[in-house]
């Protein structure tokens, strides 16, 4: 399917800029958990965690700016920018439950549970129809949720923020995966009756 969509877009080179970035956002994991774990001991790996962790949301925000500017928006860039988000957060997580045991193991178990479903309607979505959803702006507030909770989480701060937020980002999960179901389910009932 990846060489079909390479084949597709006519591969040029504006699209390799957005798409670098969301490949850096994966090689970026390693030195983010190897600093993680020894924020304990020596509090410096902090301020490495702090700057890796914002250049991986600035090549998030990044990529998709640049593929709009340069008009190299591609049906590959779209399946590797979300693979990239979930790799990324998927490692953290692991992290994260590692830490913290339960509340991110079900947190984990539910993230997991989504992304196995919207991933089939998509992936039949692409394959039957050549369509290639985007996230919607509720999917893109709950990653912002998910992203402000797992650093408070990540660096100990408040605890009862910390909590608040995990909940708040639980309900987002559930909200934004049956609009995302509802979407796809309705997009493959037209397509079905056409």
């Amino acid at each position: 399917m990846l060489l079909i969509l390479i084949e597709e877009e006519n591969f040029n080179m504006l699209s390799f800029i957005p798409n670098l970035l969301s490949f850096s956002r994966i090689f970026m994991m390693l030195p983010l958990i190897l600093c993680l774990e020894k924020i304990e001991i020596d509090s410096v790996y902090a301020i490495y965690s702090i700057i890796i962790i914002a250049m991986i949301v600035l090549s998030d925000i990044l990529d998709g700016f640049l593929a709009r500017k340069l008009n190299s928006v591609s049906s590959f860039g779209k399946i590797l920018d979300p693979v990239s988000d979930k790799i990324c957060l998927m490692v953290v997580l692991i992290f994260l439950i590692n830490k913290y045991n339960f509340i991110f193991l079900v947190f984990f178990i539910l993230l997991s549970a989504r992304d196995i479903i919207l991933v089939s309607l998509t992936t039949y979505l692409a394959i039957r129809y050549n369509f290639i959803s985007q996230a919607n702006k509720l999917g893109k507030y709950f990653m912002l949720s998910t992203v402000i909770m797992i650093i408070f989480f990540l660096f100990n701060l408040n605890s009862l923020i910390s909590f608040s937020i995990y909940i708040i980002t639980i309900i987002m999960l559930i909200i934004s995966t049956v609009i995302y179901m509802k979407d796809h389910i309705n997009r493959i009932k037209k397509y079905e009756n056409i």
